[in-house]
């Protein structure tokens, strides 16, 4: 059954401001922002390239094909791929689901954009996604990221990338955290509280509280265990909302599995590449991901 109401009240972040129903991408200018357009939690590529640095929308105009409706205001389809109000388009920039619509969204040369057509059910919102790493953390919606800390080695990492960072990670503000989940679940209260109620911060995939690895699964609509997990990758943000301060987390069933799986972030950042979450094996397979489930 289409979910008619909660479609158009997701109408509200994925506005756009076209004139025509249908718009064709225009002749690219100089670099300006990245886009990715994807379905099904990022496992179906569309479109990729960049775009002219305005709104996301003059961005991804500059890609891609889109087709809209109320006036214009609401992006039904990108290149042909429709969604049907179970199924629906959301973007992230820099790694953040934005507050307003893409006519509203400024992006600036450097940013990134990703939309995904995906059911939604019990994920309405994912404040923060792993997706453009080291973003949120290096970039957010309004430009670099300040006061950010981390635990190593991905305050390392953040270093040599170009970002100003404290080390260990604090337990507020823009941070990167990596650890048992016994661990964190003392030490930072916003992993306490994402573990006890994963929907509410928007989580894809997390450790639960006997210690066991679980990813969304859109399509089943509800969590699934992953037996070969030992560590997820995940993002979310303080409050779960676009102003809060954002928090990456590198978790593992134990110390030594969430530090392996930092350490391969660290070296391999295009591995979460368009994932809102991803869970390793012991040998750094990625064994999930968030939202389209495990993948054995």
């Amino acid at each position: 059954m289409l979910r008619v109401l909660p479609a158009l009240l997701l109408a509200a972040a994925l506005v756009a401001a076209c004139g025509t129903s249908k718009t064709q991408p225009p002749v690219q200018s100089a670099p300006g922002a990245r886009v990715s357009v994807t379905a099904d939690w990022g496992t179906t590529p569309i479109a990729s390239g960049r775009g002219n640095v305005g709104t996301v929308i003059d961005a991804t105009r500059s890609v891609a094909r889109l087709t809209t409706s109320y006036g214009g205001r609401y992006v039904t389809g990108i290149d042909g791929n429709v969604g049907d109000g179970t199924r629906d388009w959301i973007f992230w920039v820099n790694g953040i689901e934005a507050p307003v619509g893409g006519a509203d969204t400024a992006v600036r040369a450097g940013d990134r954009i990703w939309w995904d057509l995906h059911r939604w059910s019990s994920r309405v919102h994912v404040a923060a996604v792993i997706a453009d790493w080291p973003m949120p953390l290096s970039r957010g919606l309004d430009g670099p990221t300040v006061g950010v800390s981390a635990d190593p080695p991905l305050a390392a990492a953040l270093t040599a990338l170009g970002v100003s960072t404290a080390e260990p990670a604090a337990t507020h503000g823009a941070r990167a955290l990596v650890g048992g989940s016994a661990e964190l679940i003392q030490r930072d209260p916003l992993w306490r509280r994402a573990v006890a109620d994963p929907a509410a911060a928007g989580l894809t995939a997390w450790i639960d509280l006997q210690g066991h690895a679980q990813v969304w699964n859109a399509e089943l609509g509800r969590a699934q265990s992953v037996p070969r997990a030992v560590a997820v990758i995940v993002a979310t943000t303080d409050g779960y909302t676009a102003t809060d301060a954002p928090v990456v987390m590198v978790v593992g069933v134990t110390e030594a599995a969430a530090q392996a799986a930092a350490q391969r972030l660290a070296d391999q950042p295009a591995l979460v590449r368009n994932a809102t979450a991803l869970c390793l094996d012991a040998d750094g397979n990625v064994v999930c991901r968030g939202g389209s489930g495990r993948s054995s």
